[in-house]
């Protein structure tokens, strides 16, 4: 009697995918690490990557009035400052620091 290739379960019947680490590769899942939890193997740690970034890709862009609404938000937030969700004394101070008058 023949068994077949596999006598034992499988731990899944869908298809597998080969991925080279690569410079680029090693780099993002360097950016993602914390992001991802802590001690996730290599293999999910590229499965988390790939979905996120096919949802970040999938992303509808925000429409014309969209937009339009968040720059009339910014807008205002400058115009109005003391109800900006920033401290405006904490930006002069950064840009001194960032570009100091000679």
């Amino acid at each position: 009697m023949v068994l077949g290739w596999y006598t034992q379960r499988v731990p899944t019947h869908h298809p597998r995918i080969q991925v080279t680490e690569d410079r680029e590769l090693a780099a993002a899942l360097q950016a993602a690490a914390p992001h991802l939890p802590v001690g996730l193997p290599r293999s999910q740690q590229v499965r988390e990557l790939a979905i996120a970034g096919a949802r970040h890709l999938a992303a509808a862009p925000p429409d014309q009035s969209k937009r339009q609404a968040l720059l009339e938000e910014l807008a205002d937030n400058f115009r109005r400052p003391e109800t900006a969700p920033w401290d405006p004394e904490a930006l002069r101070e950064g840009k001194s620091s960032a570009w100091p008058i000679r």
